[in-house]
């Protein structure tokens, strides 16, 4: 039972030790139609290649506390959320 129950805390642990923290944009910074651009997600997606838009997600990342953009986006209920992890 205690091994049951030890296993289960370090996979709680675990798991939300990866969650990452999604944070909404507001629609002045980027709409869910920008998310359908082949070339904006790409940028976006890739963290080797500067670029204004992943610099713009990473600051709103930063000053929310959240930690860094992860280059996940998702469109929920008309508004763009980016993924935060720490």
């Amino acid at each position: 039972m205690k091994n049951t129950v030890a296993l289960l805390i370090a996979c709680c642990a675990i798991g939300a030790c990866d969650r990452g923290r999604w944070i909404e944009l507001p629609p002045m910074l980027m709409t869910c139609s920008d998310l359908e651009d082949k070339d904006m997600r790409a940028e976006l997606a890739n963290p080797d290649k500067f670029s204004i838009g992943r610099g713009m997600l990473q600051g709103v990342c930063a000053q929310s506390g959240a930690g860094q953009f992860t280059g996940d986006t998702r469109c929920n209920k008309k508004a763009v959320e980016i993924r935060c992890k720490s």
